[in-house]
């Protein structure tokens, strides 16, 4: 069921139309990502829906009875209340209710006989139950953990909190009000790994329509299964997550090129045509007769391209095979130590992450690597022909007093001009930008000169801090493609888990004081997480079991465990078969789809083209989904012992 709709939406400020003729439904259950450049009108978009802004043409429609829940109206937290108390006025009625039905159970048991108030009662404590009044407690513990808010600090006042806390806090309150149309605005940032994780099932389970702005594409792939493109002042609509959107987008953008290159080459050819024949008596009326089809023709527009940065790492010379090496190794400060027995070695050319919760010593472990902080135990030794460099989150390796242009120069002062200006064009800086003083930059401009200065540097060994921080997601992917493409050794610390799951070939977890390594990306220690918890609880019931009857379980447990395992590997193998199966049929489908879909006519045509675009998205899902289900009775098979 369609709950909201915006018609022929356009905003306009002063003589700059920022979007217009943006039309749009959203269903009931809706998992929309709206994505597009800075300055699209992502969130203009989002304050019409809410109601705080008023488009300059059009309508946005919410069914009756629909409220919208948006975490920037949801920022009025009472200062006074503590955490507790504040969550509970989400359920106020809830609690008002509880309270006449204690003042009912006082009238009953003075008045037994009386039929109509055990009627009320009834009637009053089962709406009480299906509104959740035995729940409404637990729903705001799971929550409050969720965001990483226990139960020790559930005492505290609001007005003591930090500004990060305090928005984490607004957002645990929207959740709790469980808006039928939930609207969010980069509803991931300043969130830890496990929080995040925690986030995306809670969405994923939402009774209701989420319309969220992210900047996260692995949010955005495991929440959206539609997205909305907002940029050059349109909006597009694809089906899928956004792994499915970049294809389809980079299929359509190379189909819209091809398009429009054939039209221009037939104008071309009927216009010299039509010089050539006009003046001829024998052939004008040909000619006559191209010129008023060229005429009605519909001219397809040129396909807009945009300005993406451009970044290359490389290094002047290799480094040694071994480039870290840690060992026993306490990191803190004098009066605090923060991480303890880390042991770990990166070698040539590895990408590692370090992950983990928010102030545990991620960064900590960076600048004793760089020698800003000297150890407090253990050793680090470091490979031959090593030169490092260092992206620091806070960005302070910058001298706010000096221009764009001088903070490049006075680090290459025999680099000409012409070149300093060239390469601060490739990273989106124009004329008037490297005029200005680093102090009057943005957060993102900042970034981007950072990584400037960096590209310059040709080091063989890379040290990041949270290096996706301030950019957009063009940014993040063009970053994420240089440092694959470059050839010396990283080690980064982030919380973008796209940009992790992407990159890294090893994932330093730092948690509870400790460090542990996982030989992998991102994906891969999520299903070792998952395989750890799942032996230990196998262990715990095995236990459990064989400590209740240790003698009559002996033998006959051993005998159903194999016939049990037995089963499970015919099904992997009938499975995996199966999938084979299903891939093949796929990937047919998929290409006959294509090949329809490079015809002229039909590129050339958007309602042709849609249909396909659909019906291509709908295979390639389930191609997606196919292959996931091959790979994981590829795993399991293999690993059946």
């Amino acid at each position: 069921m369609i709950i909201a709709q915006g018609q022929n939406l356009e905003q306009r400020f002063g003589a700059n139309t920022i979007f217009s003729g943006v039309s749009f439904s959203i269903p009931d259950n809706a998992r929309i990502g709206l994505v597009g450049p800075n300055g699209a009108g992502k969130t203009t978009l989002l304050k019409i829906m809410t109601g705080q802004q008023e488009p300059t043409h059009g309508e946005f429609t919410i069914n009756k009875g629909i409220k919208v829940g948006y975490i920037a109206q949801e920022n009025g937290l009472d200062e006074n209340k503590t955490i507790w108390d504040e969550m509970l006025t989400v359920f106020n009625d809830l609690i008002q209710k509880n309270k006449k039905i204690t003042a009912l159970q006082q009238e009953i048991a003075d008045h037994p006989e009386d039929q109509a108030l055990l009627k009320r009662y009834d009637q009053m404590s089962y709406e009480f139950e299906q509104e959740g009044g035995f729940t409404y407690q637990a729903e705001i513990k799971s929550i409050l953990n969720g965001f990483n808010f226990k139960e020790a600090t559930w005492h505290k006042v609001i007005g003591t909190l930090s500004g990060g806390e305090k928005t984490r806090l607004a957002f645990v309150k929207l959740l709790l009000q469980k808006p039928p149309l939930l609207l969010l605005d980069e509803p991931t940032n300043y969130l830890d790994l496990d929080t995040l994780d925690w986030l995306e099932a809670f969405l994923k389970n939402y009774q209701g329509a989420i319309v969220t702005v992210s900047h996260d594409q692995y949010f955005l792939d495991h929440l959206a299964n539609q997205i909305f493109e907002l940029d050059f002042g349109k909006l597009t609509t694809f089906k899928g997550n956004y792994t499915q959107y970049t294809k389809e987008r980079e299929l359509m953008n190379t189909q819209q090129e091809a398009a429009y290159e054939k039209q221009q080459e037939q104008i071309k050819k009927d216009e010299e045509f039509i010089q050539k024949n006009l003046v001829r008596a024998t052939t004008t009326k040909r000619a006559q007769s191209r010129r008023k089809r060229l005429e009605k023709m519909e001219r397809l527009t040129p396909p807009k391209h945009k300005s993406k940065v451009r970044i290359h790492f490389s290094s002047d010379h290799p480094s040694g095979k071994e480039v870290l090496i840690l060992k026993d190794l306490t990191i803190g400060y004098p009066d605090k130590t923060m991480v303890s027995d880390i042991d770990f070695q990166v070698n040539k050319n590895d990408r590692v992450a370090i992950i983990g919760p928010n102030g545990i010593g991620k960064s900590t472990l960076l600048k004793t690597v760089m020698k800003q902080l000297k150890p407090k135990s253990g050793s680090i030794k470091y490979g031959a022909s090593l030169e490092i460099g260092y992206y620091d989150q806070e960005l302070q390796g910058l001298d706010p007093s000096k221009t764009v242009l001088d903070t490049i120069w006075d680090r290459h002062k025999t680099m000409p001009e012409k070149d300093v200006r060239s390469i601060l064009a490739s990273f989106l800086f124009t004329a008037k930008d490297i005029d200005k003083t680093v102090g009057q930059l943005s957060g993102g401009q900042k970034a981007r000169l950072t990584l400037t200065v960096l590209s310059l540097e040709h080091d063989n060994f890379l040290l990041m801090d949270e290096p996706t921080n301030h950019l957009d997601i063009e940014a993040k992917e063009v970053l994420e493609n240089a440092l694959s493409d470059y050839d010396g050794t990283l080690l980064f610390v982030s919380h973008d888990r796209y940009f992790i799951n992407q990159l890294a070939n090893k994932i330093v977890v730092v948690q509870d004081g400790k460090a542990k390594i996982y030989e992998g990306n991102y994906s891969y220690y999520l299903d070792e997480k998952t395989k750890q918890a799942q032996i230990q609880e196998a262990v715990a019931k095995t236990e459990t079991t064989q400590t209740s009857n240790p003698v009559e379980n002996k033998g006959k447990l051993s005998y159903q465990e194999q016939k049990a395992r037995d089963s499970q590997k015919r099904k992997l193998e009938r499975a995996v078969s199966d999938s084979e199966k299903e891939i093949e049929e796929l990937e047919n489908q998929e290409k006959e789809i294509q090949e329809e879909m490079a015809n002229p006519d039909i590129a050339a045509s958007f309602e042709k083209l849609g249909p396909l675009q659909e019906k291509l998205s709908a295979v390639q899902e389930k191609l997606d989904k196919a292959n996931a289900a091959w790979e994981k009775a590829i795993d399991e098979l293999d690993n059946f012992e």
